[in-house]
């Protein structure tokens, strides 16, 4: 009994310094510790990211089915942009933490400027573009002129809001190449508490703050990641230790930012291909109708609620890789990946068995529309066999990257995206006549081509030899 109490006391000590983040150096020590220390904060964060996804879900589907699809449609397009700031969050973690695993801080600290510069140029440059076509890019979406003239609003104010989201997606990867994933955690929970109250205040009104529908949901999603950039910027300023910040860091270094962006472009493509591709999904799903439209993107929402803490986990994997790398040692670095990959598989096969299970349940939660919930438990039911594959995949991918091997993981992707998914989705969905069904075997069968082939290219080795 005692020794039963011992080990739930040391879990429970372990947890505890996970939240808090005190340890930043994991290239000594037990792996599995490791990958505890960075996988707790790490899944808490993406599971902060989910809530504020499924948060906006649960406000924005009281408001009807036309709310649905133009929150959909515009998140497809912010998600374009957002794969920018994951380029630059990849390239960040990658460099940050190989300087961070050769005991270089003030080299990490550079760099990390270099990055915040090139996000804050890139993503006003986005900003101001995307407002200025917001009305020809929900067309293009799909969207009929009764959807544009209502969204154009909103999909100004989320546009407008392209610099926030930028910079709260890349300072995390910067926290989290110093090893410090409990920081980026803290900030997703801020953002998250603020988005909750806001939306609810907002959307339908309290006391003398007039109800503003569909445009509360842009302003509380604004606010939220204002603050949470502030309390970022705040940190990293202030009490962020492992990057070292002093005046020769705040220089422009044309050679680091040339070595940050040959990194970021790959990084960027390489979730510009799965955005782009949603964005494309939705184009062909949009065929069959507003119904099946709206089904598939309530069940997306679900989907990204319950996968992205396994985003997080795979995010520990990364860090573990560029630092043990840094250190000089390529096996630690593979344990570390082979490990994590079979817990994520573990918790995402759990997952996987609760939505077969109760899928159809959930659904129901968010549309009381009986055609949409049908359509979107039928996708639910597919998806969950994916997650099975999903374990692996994302480690492999998220650990690649960080060694540095950010074009194999892009080529990977377009294996995935455009040679099997899209155009598979429209030739059973559209020209064969399966319809959602049709699309929905298409999305399972290039999550089973990817894992496959991200397996095959970790065991050849070659990630270990990469140079940053």
């Amino acid at each position: 009994m005692n020794a039963v109490l011992l080990r739930a006391r040391s879990i429970l000590n372990l947890f505890r310094s996970a939240i808090a983040g005190t340890e930043k150096d994991f290239t000594s020590g037990s792996v599995n510790r490791a990958t505890f220390l960075l996988s707790v904060p790490s899944m808490l964060e993406l599971a902060m990211e989910s809530l504020f996804v499924m948060v906006d879900l649960l406000f924005v589907s009281s408001l009807g089915e036309r709310a649905i699809t133009i929150v959909g449609i515009v998140n497809s397009v912010v998600i374009i942009f957002h794969s920018v700031a994951m380029g630059l969050s990849i390239a960040a973690t990658a460099v940050i933490s190989r300087r961070v695993g050769e005991k270089k801080p003030r080299t990490a600290g550079l760099a990390a400027m270099q990055a915040i510069y090139l996000g804050i140029t890139i993503s006003v440059i986005f900003s101001a573009l995307s407002i200025s076509f917001n009305r020809s890019i929900l067309h293009l979406a799909g969207a009929s002129a009764e959807l544009v003239h209502e969204g154009d609003l909103f999909s100004r104010i989320m546009f407008g809001c392209i610099l926030l989201v930028v910079m709260r997606v890349l300072m995390n990867g910067i926290f989290r190449g110093a090893g410090n994933a409990a920081m980026a955690m803290r900030t997703l929970l801020l953002s998250n508490a603020v988005n909750a109250v806001l939306c609810a205040v907002l959307i339908f009104g309290v006391g003398p703050i007039p109800s503003f529908g569909l445009l509360g949901a842009a302003m509380a999603t604004g606010i939220a990641n204002l603050v949470g950039v502030s309390y970022q910027c705040w940190y990293f300023a202030k009490a962020e230790k492992v990057i070292k910040i002093g005046r020769q860091q705040l220089m422009l270094v044309p050679a680091i930012i040339k070595r940050i962006c040959k990194l970021a472009v790959s990084g960027t493509l390489q979730y510009i291909i799965p955005s782009s591709s949603r964005f494309l999904m939705i184009i062909i799903v949009a065929k069959l109708g507003e119904s099946v439209l709206a089904g598939y993107i309530v069940a997306n929402r679900i989907i990204m609620f319950t996968v992205l803490p396994a985003w997080g986990i795979a995010n520990a994997a990364g860090v573990l890789t560029g630092q043990n790398l840094g250190a000089g040692q390529p096996e630690r670095a593979e344990q570390s990946v082979w490990k994590t990959g079979a817990f994520n598989m573990c918790f995402l096969g759990s997952i996987a068995l609760f939505l077969l299970a109760s899928g159809e349940s959930i659904v129901h939660i968010f549309t009381r529309e009986q055609t949409v919930a049908q359509h979107a438990a039928l996708y639910l039911r597919y998806m969950s066999i994916a997650y099975f594959f999903f374990g692996y995949t994302m480690v492999i991918s998220r650990s690649l990257n960080a060694a540095g091997s950010v074009n194999v993981v892009t080529l990977l992707y377009v294996l995935m995206f455009y040679i099997t998914q899209l155009p598979l989705a429209w030739f059973l969905g559209i020209h064969s006549n399966w319809g959602p069904q049709g699309i929905f075997i298409a999305i399972l069968a290039s999550e089973i081509v990817l894992a496959a082939a991200c397996l095959i290219v970790f065991r050849s080795g070659k990630w270990k030899k990469v140079k940053i």
